[in-house]
């Protein structure tokens, strides 16, 4: 956060007592990076405000583990909170990072995504695959749930994906009939050989959500900077990366 900003614009006292205060203080720039009002739901009165806050809490959780593997290549998480004076409203904060709006140098940026694989490879704290808190794939609670499975893991997760695709676009036939075939056929047939006739697969710590809005290049040194992570344990082949490329 600039010094401008700083004197333009009034900061909640919550964001003031934070460690981001602490750290401009000391001459550093810090960015308010997410800053969600959850929608009022007359469906589910009980959700209002509780939605965006396990989102910047999820946040700081994934990006902070991360972090921890790969400080370089991490915008350093300082905190998470509540409004004082909004208390339907959250917010998350990290180091500032000047970037380009380019695309990452494709070689560096694998390396930094290999690297935290391997790093990580065996080190889930439970052994199993998943995740100590809810994350979110924007407003998609993911279900993090622990499973000494890969396969159960995985159908499991997608199921919750594909629930919320319903819930919004309302019941397709045609999807219906590829997701049976998904889960029945295809799921089964790929991952549960990796874990089958004693072989075995270790968890590794996943950012999940990789594309290129969430890859961007370093201003000043041209490395690639990874955010808005929503980790998981999971095999290192679950990385969903979405194709580097412009539109």
């Amino acid at each position: 956060m600039s010094d401008t900003a700083m004197n333009e614009v009034e900061i909640d006292d919550n964001v003031l007592a934070s460690k981001a205060s602490q750290r401009y203080a000391e001459g550093q720039n810090v960015m308010l990076s997410k800053a969600h009002r959850t929608p009022q739901r007359s469906k589910d009165p009980g959700a209002v405000g509780e939605r965006g806050r396990e989102m910047m809490r999820g946040t700081f959780e994934s990006e902070q583990l991360l972090y921890s593997f790969a400080p370089k290549s991490i915008p350093k998480p300082l905190s998470w909170g509540t409004y004082q004076k909004e208390p339907d409203r959250h917010f998350y904060i990290c180091d500032f990072h000047d970037m380009t709006d380019d695309l990452p140098d494709i070689q560096k940026f694998c390396a930094v995504v290999a690297k935290i694989h391997l790093d990580t490879m065996g080190k889930s704290p439970t052994g199993n695959y998943g995740f100590h808190i809810t994350t979110h794939l924007a407003y998609v609670d993911n279900d993090n749930s622990w499973s000494s499975s890969w396969e159960e893991w995985y159908a499991r997760a997608l199921k919750r994906m594909l629930a919320e695709e319903e819930k919004s676009h309302g019941p397709d036939e045609e999807l219906k009939v590829l997701t049976t075939a998904m889960f029945e056929k295809v799921i089964p047939r790929l991952l549960r050989p990796l874990e089958s006739d004693g072989r075995q697969i270790q968890p590794c710590l996943i950012h999940s959500d990789l594309w290129p809005g969430n890859v961007k290049p370093d201003a000043v040194t041209d490395e690639p900077i990874i955010f808005d992570s929503c980790a998981f344990w999971g095999h290192n082949e679950g990385q969903p990366v979405y194709r580097l490329s412009t539109r």
